[in-house]
């Protein structure tokens, strides 16, 4: 066999996002992040986010 899978643990934390005021999972703030850019809601606090989009160019990357 001699593989391991790799588990993608550190997309399950979360972090103060100062935008929405509150504690956000990981995982919520890409979906949140890519549905609000790919709809084009401009009026969502997660268009165009700094911080979403490091934080889904970080899940790319892992």
């Amino acid at each position: 066999m001699g593989y391991s899978p790799v588990t993608k643990s550190k997309v399950a934390e979360s972090f103060f996002c100062k935008f929405l005021n509150r504690d956000v999972q990981k995982t919520d703030c890409i979906d949140d992040y890519v549905n609000a850019n790919s709809l084009n809601i401009r009026h969502s606090p997660c268009f165009k986010c700094s911080n979403g989009l490091k934080v889904r160019i970080e899940y790319a990357n892992s």
